[in-house]
C-alpha cells in the first residue's frame, strides 16, 4: 500500500470520525443550552393596569431577563380581581410549573392568614423568588367635614369615608385599624379593584381617606393633591423591631409614623392587642409589599436560574435608576430566603392574634 493511499485513507477516517462528532455535538447542544434559551416568560401581575403593582412589576420585567442565561423574552399579563386573590388562585390552578409563568404580586397573605373564602390555594406551597419592600402612607382630603389642616384635626371630625379595595387585604386592614385605635368616626367603603382607582375615588371625592405605597404617594398623589393643597399626608407606617421600636424610613423623612401621631392625639404610645395585630400584618407586608414567585414544582434549573437574576437586580445600575425615578425613591429588594420566612412565619401566627384580626372585620 502506498503512502499516498494511507494519507487519503486517514483523512477520510478524520473526515468520517469529525462528522460523528459534529453529528453527536448537535444532540448534545440542547441539553447544554440554558433553560431559558429561545423561551417567552408571562410575568403575571395581580392588580390593574397603572397601578402601583403594575409600574413596578413592569420595570422588573423590562430588566431582569438580561440576567436569565439564554435572554429569554419577557410578557407582562395583568390579572385584577378579588383584591389579588383572583391571580393568586390562577397562579396555584391553572399555571403549568414549566417556569414559564412568573408572579409579580401584591401577596394576599393576609387573606391566607384569615383563611379568606375567596382564597383557595396556599401561599407556603408556591416557590418564591424575592420581594421588595415599601411602607404605606396615609393620607385625607383637606375639604373633609368643615376642614383639616393634617393629623392633629383628625378627631374633631364628624365623619368621613375611608377608601379600600378588600376588608382582608393588609392595606385595608392597616388603614382602618390605625383609624380604629385613634377613635376617628369613619365609614368604611371598600370595592375598588385597584390603589389606582381608590386614588382616582379621593380625586372625585366618593372617599376622602386611604393609604398607599411610596410609589402611589410620589406619583400619583403627592403631585396631585398634596402640592395643590386638595389632601394633606397623615402618616406612615414603618416596620418595628423585635422590641416594638420603629424602624423609620429614611425615603419618608418629614412624614410622621403612625405612632408619632398617636402619641401626640392621646399623649402614650399605642398598646393592647388590636396595636400587636396591626403591628405583625404591618411588618410582613412592608417587608414584602411586592413578591414574585412561581409554582409548586417549577424545574430546578428555573427557580435557580429567577433566583440568580432577582438578585442581580439591585447591582443593575439601569434597574435602580429607573425604579428611583419612577417611584420617586430606591427599590429596597427582598431575597428568596427572606420572603420564603416571612410566608412561613404568616403561617404559625398565634390563634389568638388571628382571633383579634377576625373579631375586628366582623365587628365592622
Amino acid at each position: 500500500m502506498t503512502r499516498s493511499i494511507q494519507r487519503r485513507r486517514r483523512r477520510l477516517a478524520a473526515m468520517v470520525l469529525g462528522g460523528w462528532l459534529a453529528l453527536l455535538a448537535s444532540f448534545a447542544n440542547p441539553a447544554d443550552a440554558p433553560f431559558y434559551q429561545g423561551k417567552r416568560i408571562t410575568v403575571l401581575i395581580n392588580f390593574t393596569a397603572g397601578g402601583p403593582t403594575d409600574i413596578e412589576g413592569r420595570i422588573v420585567a423590562r430588566h431582569l431577563a438580561k440576567h436569565i442565561p439564554g435572554t429569554p423574552r419577557i410578557v407582562v399579563k395583568n390579572m385584577p380581581g378579588a383584591g389579588g386573590i383572583a391571580g393568586t388562585n390562577y397562579m396555584g390552578e391553572v399555571a403549568r410549573p414549566d417556569g414559564l409563568t412568573v408572579a409579580f404580586f401584591g401577596p394576599p397573605l393576609t387573606q391566607q392568614l384569615l383563611q379568606d373564602s375567596g382564597l383557595r390555594v396556599d401561599l407556603s406551597e408556591f416557590v418564591w423568588l424575592g420581594g421588595i419592600g415599601q411602607p404605606l402612607v396615609c393620607y385625607i382630603r383637606k375639604d373633609v367635614g368643615s376642614g383639616i389642616d393634617g393629623a392633629e384635626d383628625l378627631l374633631g371630625l364628624d365623619e368621613f369615608k375611608a377608601g379600600g379595595i378588600r376588608p382582608t387585604t393588609s392595606t385595608d386592614l392597616r388603614l382602618r385599624m390605625a383609624l380604629e385605635l385613634l377613635g376617628a368616626k369613619y365609614r368604611y367603603v371598600s370595592g375598588y379593584r385597584g390603589i389606582a382607582n381608590v386614588v382616582a375615588g379621593i380625586m372625585q371625592n366618593e372617599v376622602q381617606y386611604s393609604c398607599a405605597t411610596i410609589l402611589s404617594f410620589h406619583q400619583i398623589i403627592e403631585p396631585n393633591l398634596i402640592r395643590p393643597g386638595v389632601a394633606a399626608t397623615l402618616w406612615y407606617f414603618p416596620t418595628t423591631d423585635a422590641d416594638g421600636e420603629q424602624v423609620r424610613d429614611t425615603r419618608l423623612e418629614g412624614i410622621p409614623t403612625f405612632v408619632d401621631v398617636y402619641e401626640m392625639l392621646k399623649g402614650s404610645k399605642p398598646e393592647g392587642e388590636l396595636y400587636e395585630a396591626l403591628r405583625l400584618i404591618n411588618n410582613y407586608s412592608v417587608t414584602m409589599q411586592r413578591a414574585a414567585f412561581v409554582p409548586a414544582g417549577t424545574p430546578d434549573e428555573a427557580v435557580g436560574a429567577l433566583r440568580r437574576a432577582w438578585e442581580a437586580l439591585p447591582r443593575d445600575e439601569g434597574f435602580v435608576a429607573e425604579y428611583t425615578r419612577l417611584v420617586k425613591a430606591p427599590p429596597d429588594m427582598v431575597q428568596a430566603a427572606a420572603v420564603q420566612a416571612h410566608v412561613a412565619a404568616v403561617h404559625g401566627t398565634a390563634p389568638d392574634t388571628v382571633a383579634v384580626i377576625k373579631r375586628f372585620l366582623g365587628g365592622q
